[in-house]
């Protein structure tokens, strides 16, 4: 039985109120899920509420939400100039993306809450940063370090904080490219209290959304749980239940903030929330959520590469060693991190698949980078079961050089370039370098050259066969 996704650019499932909310997704459904620009099912209520995206295949073809089944009022999705009226469902909430004006959204407040400007590349619709003040309770809690908000997000899982308190940002807060577990895990220990962003960001965070059924920076935001002035920037790995970067469910108030993520689907997923069941104001989402299709391979002792999964992928191999080579030492990755043994159940081979001296990695097919810090997923694993590491080089091609106009000295550019990967661990998050006169990728898309290198971790001897794979990243 295949499992219905539900995936919405802002939420996956609507049941309480949204006001004055955008997204600017892109989504990448599975063909059997009910996804929107906005939302994938809404049966509560939406109120000048935005999409302006992309949205691919999905069973139901809609711009803003799939399935309609609540009130929607001056709500719109921005369509581009050769889309056509034939298979959307919610056809007549489409607006022109390059003629929208004020006078097509009579209800909608462009003094204080709403701003649209025009430029070359068409309108520019976003929301004012309206500052929300939340009330002064005695228990507040000043964060400004990764460490203090670690401490703070163990208080609330462990049931020692108290449910009222205030907690307030001081400052942006870099969270490393670990590994997060919510803060409010589920319902049963939900976030209570009050979370003041206070206009700071949390970012260059990941959390496992198949070991967190509720995943985001937030689990369960409570019934009596607020969370204002805050941005998020995170990756979302895995297929869980409900996942968004701010929060996997929320039942209280979100108000004035703005997430932007890249990540896989869960069940239920969303740019800003996995689910809402309370009330979100002047919220907006930006990003991706895609298939997350890996690339998995091995190399038995006859140096056979076996596909593990049947995806599009290529492969070439160059005969590199010889028995006589000394090997300079490798330096392990200090950003390796040991993979969740939650993940084995999933990439573990059949036992004639793999030797005593194989060799193996996984890794996403596909990933996206922001301008900002051209951080993005990669997801890259060299799994337990191998007998070799691996230093992976990520590279751009000479046809993508030439399409951004670079004229550099021929062959291809070095983006980025780990470490040693040991059996066991792996790195999710990577952050793609300037080229060589330091200009950086604009946005568009490429197709990224991955050179993986492969070493007796013991011995540092280099293998004799080197593995290129593709790597499809978009830059936005």
């Amino acid at each position: 039985m295949i499992q219905q996704h539900y995936l919405g650019g802002f939420v996956g499932l609507n049941t309480g109120r949204i006001e004055d909310c955008h997204s600017k997704m892109t989504i990448r459904a599975p063909s059997s899920s009910v996804s929107g620009g906005f939302c994938g099912e809404n049966r509560g209520i939406l109120i000048r509420c935005a999409a302006q995206g992309r949205l691919s295949q999905g069973r139901r073809k809609s711009g803003f939400a799939a399935l309609r089944k609540g009130t929607e009022k001056s709500c719109l999705w921005l369509r581009e100039r050769d889309e056509g009226e034939d298979g959307w469902t919610d056809w007549p909430l489409s607006r022109r993306a390059d003629g929208l004006s004020r006078e097509d959204l009579p209800d909608w407040d462009f003094a204080s809450t709403w701003y649209l400007s025009h430029s070359g590349a068409g309108p520019v619709l976003g929301l004012y940063d309206r500052r929300e003040a939340p009330e002064q309770p005695e228990q507040v809690v000043e964060i400004r370090t990764r460490q203090q908000l670690r401490e703070a997000a163990q208080a609330v899982n462990s049931g020692t904080a108290e449910p009222g308190t205030l907690y307030r940002l001081t400052g942006d807060i870099d969270l490393g490219g670990t590994a997060w577990t919510p803060i409010g895990p589920d319902q049963n220990q939900p976030f209570q209290g009050c979370f003041d962003g206070n206009g700071h960001r949390v970012y260059n965070f990941t959390v496992n959304t198949a070991r967190h059924p509720l995943a985001g920076l937030f689990g369960c935001v409570g019934k009596g749980g607020r969370v204002v002035n805050l941005s998020v920037d995170c990756v979302l790995l895995g297929k869980g239940s409900s996942a968004g970067p701010l929060c996997g469910l929320n039942q209280g108030s979100i108000i004035n903030c703005t997430a932007s993520s890249t990540g896989n689907y869960a069940r239920y997923s969303g740019g800003l929330a996995g689910q809402n069941a309370g009330t979100i104001l002047r919220c907006a989402a930006y990003g991706r959520i895609s298939r997350g299709a890996v690339i998995p391979w091995w190399a038995g002792a006859a140096l056979m590469l076996l596909l593990c999964l049947p995806l599009p992928a290529y492969f070439a191999f160059t005969a590199q060693a010889t028995a006589q080579e000394v090997f300079a030492p490798i330096i392990l990755d200090p950003n390796a991190k040991p993979i969740d043994p939650g993940e084995g159940e999933i990439v573990t081979p059949e036992p004639e698949q793999s030797s005593d001296t194989s060799a193996s990695f996984i890794m996403n097919a596909e990933m996206t980078v922001g301008t900002e810090n051209y951080a993005g997923a990669i997801g890259l694993r060299c799994p337990t079961w191998s007998t070799r590491g691996f230093v992976a080089t990520v590279r751009l091609t000479e046809e993508d050089q030439a399409k951004i106009g670079y004229a550099g000295g021929g062959g291809m550019v070095t983006l980025y370039q780990s470490g040693l990967i040991a059996p066991g661990y792996g790195i999710d998050v990577i952050t793609l370098g300037a080229l060589p006169d330091g200009s950086r990728l604009p946005a568009g898309a490429y197709e990224l050259s991955v050179l993986l290198e492969f070493y007796d971790v013991n011995t540092n001897e280099k293998s004799s066969v080197n593995t290129v794979v593709p790597l499809e990243v978009t830059v936005e």
